[in-house]
C-alpha cells in the first residue's frame, strides 16, 4: 500500500536521521556493548553485517567500470597544453602523496609495539577466516622471498576481462577501465557510450545512497561480531593509527595551501578566506562531489584561475586523483604490515606506493565504508588479510572520513592550480 503524503512526510525524517552522525555513534556504542556482553546475540545478528557488506561490494565493479572509463575518456577528448600538464601533474602528485604517506607510516609506526595478547587475538581471527597466511605474531616474521615488482605489474593486466569481472578482480577491472577510457576518448562516436556509462554510474550510485540508510544496522552487526571475538583491546590499538592519519592529512593540507598561495599570487589571508567554504563543506559532508561546485568557485572567482580550465581540470582531479584515499590506503597497508610483524622489501614498498594509487583511483565515485573494501587491492599482493582488520577500519571511519574527503578536495584544488594559469583579464584583478 502506498504511503499518503502525510505519512511520507512523517517517514522522511526517520530516514534522514539514519544517515546522521548520531545514528553512527549509537550503532557503534550498541555494537561494542553487544560484542562485549551478549556474545550469542552478536553471533545471531552476524549475517546482517555480512549481507550489508555483500550489497556494498556488489556495487563496486559497475561504479568503477563506468566512472573511471568515463573520466579517462573525457580527459582524452581534451586538446591543448592543459592535457600535457594533466598527464604530468596528476601522476607525479599521486606518487608524491603516496610516498609521503608510506614514509609517515614507516617512521611513526602506528602498528608497532602492540601487546602480544592483541596480536594473538588477531592471529586467531586470521586462522578462522581461512586465509593462507603464515606470519609470526609473537616473534620475528618468517623470511619470505620478496615480491617481484615486474610480476606484480604483469599480474594486473586482464587477459580475460569477463573472467576478471566474474571473479571480482578489481585491480584488473581498473586497468581495463583506464585502457578502454583512453581508446574511447580517441574516437569521435563516443558520446553514446559516455551516456550509457553515465547511466550505469548514476544507477549504482543511487543504490549506494539507499544503502547508506542501512549503515547503522550493518555497522552495529559487524562491530558486535568482531568485538565478541577480538575484545576491546584491538579496537584501542587503532588510536595511534587515527592520530598519525590525521597528522598526515593535515600535513598534506598545509602543503596544498602553500601551493595555492604561491600559484595565486594573493595574500595568505585571501587564500585562506577563499578556501574556508570548501574546507568546511568537505568536513561537514564527507562527500568530495558535493564540494566540487564550491571548489570551482573558489579557484575561478576568488583565486582568479582561468575558469574554462578549472571547469575541466577540477572535476578530473576530484574523480581520478583520489588523494585522500591514496593517502589512507598507504597508511593502512603499512599499519597492517606492522601489525603482523611483516618487514617490507624495497620492491614491496614500491608495490604499496603504486597499489595505493591504483586502489585510490578505484574509489572513484564511492564514499564511506565502501571505500575501505578497496584496501584489499593493496593488501592482497602482499599476502596480508583484510577480513581480520576491516571492522577496525570501519569503526574509526566516521572519524577519518571527513579528513580523507578534505584531502581529496583540497589537494585536488592544489593540483588544479598547478595545471591552470591565472586569469589574464585586468578587470578580475585586485
Amino acid at each position: 500500500m502506498a504511503l499518503s503524503p502525510l505519512q511520507s512526510l512523517q517517514f522522511r525524517p526517520t530516514l534522514i536521521w539514519l544517515r546522521s552522525p548520531w545514528a553512527i555513534v549509537i550503532s557503534i556504542v550498541l555494537g561494542v556493548g553487544i560484542g562485549t556482553r551478549q556474545h550469542n546475540l552478536a553471533a545471531w545478528i552476524s549475517p546482517v553485517g555480512e549481507l550489508y557488506l555483500g550489497l556494498l561490494k556488489m556495487c563496486v565493479l559497475p561504479i568503477l567500470l563506468s566512472a573511471i572509463t568515463t573520466s579517462v575518456g573525457r580527459l582524452m577528448t581534451t586538446r591543448g597544453a592543459s592535457i600535457r600538464r594533466i598527464l604530468l601533474v596528476f601522476p607525479v602528485s599521486l606518487l608524491l602523496v603516496s610516498s609521503f604517506a608510506v614514509a609517515m607510516a614507516a617512521i611513526a609506526g602506528p602498528g608497532r609495539n602492540l601487546s602480544t595478547a592483541t596480536l594473538e587475538r588477531l592471529g586467531v581471527m586470521v586462522n578462522q577466516s581461512g586465509i593462507d597466511l603464515e606470519i609470526s605474531l609473537t616473534g620475528e616474521a618468517i623470511a619470505e622471498p620478496g615480491l617481484d615488482f615486474n610480476s606484480f605489474l604483469l599480474s594486473i593486466i586482464p587477459d580475460n576481462i569477463f573472467n576478471a569481472l566474474s571473479t571480482g578482480q578489481t585491480l584488473k577491472v581498473l586497468i581495463f577501465s583506464i585502457i578502454s577510457g583512453i581508446a574511447l576518448g580517441l574516437i569521435q562516436e563516443s558520446n553514446t557510450c559516455f551516456e550509457v556509462l553515465d547511466s550505469i554510474y548514476k544507477t549504482f550510485n543511487k543504490l549506494i545512497q539507499w544503502l547508506t540508510f542501512l549503515l547503522p544496522f550493518g555497522l552495529c552487526s559487524l562491530l558486535a561480531t568482531q568485538i565478541s571475538k577480538l575484545g576491546l583491546n584491538v579496537l584501542f590499538s587503532m588510536i595511534n593509527f587515527v592520530v598519525i592519519s590525521i597528522a598526515t592529512f593535515m600535513s598534506i593540507y598545509i602543503f596544498s595551501t602553500f601551493i595555492l598561495w604561491r600559484r595565486s599570487h594573493l595574500s595568505l589571508g585571501s587564500v585562506l578566506s577563499a578556501l574556508r567554504e570548501p574546507t568546511i563543506l568537505a568536513i561537514a559532508t564527507s562527500s568530495s562531489l558535493a564540494c566540487l561546485p564550491s571548489a570551482i568557485t573558489a579557484l575561478s572567482e576568488r583565486l582568479q584561475f582561468n575558469r574554462q580550465t578549472v571547469n575541466l581540470v577540477a572535476p578530473l582531479a576530484t574523480t581520478l586523483c583520489r588523494f585522500g584515499s591514496v593517502t589512507y590506503f598507504a597508511l593502512a597497508t603499512l599499519f597492517v604490515a606492522q601489525l603482523y610483524h611483516k618487514s617490507l622489501s624495497i620492491r614491496e614498498v614500491a608495490i604499496v606506493i603504486v597499489g595505493a594509487i591504483l586502489a585510490g583511483m578505484a574509489t572513484s565515485g564511492v564514499t564511506g565504508i565502501l571505500t575501505l573494501t578497496m584496501l584489499d587491492l593493496v593488501l592482497h599482493p602482499l599476502k596480508l588479510p583484510l577480513e581480520a582488520v576491516l571492522v577496525l577500519f570501519i569503526a574509526i571511519d566516521p572519524i577519518l572520513d571527513p579528513f580523507r574527503t578534505l584531502c581529496i578536495v583540497h589537494t585536488g584544488m592544489a593540483a588544479t592550480a598547478i595545471i591552470t594559469d591565472l586569469e589574464s583579464y585586468p578587470e578580475l584583478s585586485h
